[in-house]
């Protein structure tokens, strides 16, 4: 019978606290580009931010970041500059 230690040490749970803590960061950042108040460049250090944390979460994994969550980071900011900053913002 295992142990509290041993569950406590199983690579399969720390993946999923992983994945958890990485759930929580996508969709804090996330809210955080469709609610706070931030410029663009405060914008886009926050993605730069989230994709530090990502990657010490779950290094090599750059081209996953960039495939799933940036574009997803990018769509949001898009979104909200078309509707409060202008058109002329969004696409720049």
């Amino acid at each position: 019978m295992a142990s509290p230690h041993d569950r406590l040490n199983d690579p399969a749970r720390e993946e999923q606290v992983r994945m958890i803590r990485l759930r929580l960061r996508a969709d804090l950042t996330a809210y955080r580009l469709g609610y706070t108040p931030l410029t663009r460049q405060e914008a886009l250090d926050l993605i730069e931010r989230t994709r530090a944390e990502v990657l010490e979460l779950f290094p090599g994994k750059e081209d996953v970041f960039e495939l799933v969550l940036r574009p997803r980071f990018l769509r949001i900011l898009n979104e909200r500059a078309l509707a409060e900053w202008g058109v002329a913002d969004a696409l720049n």
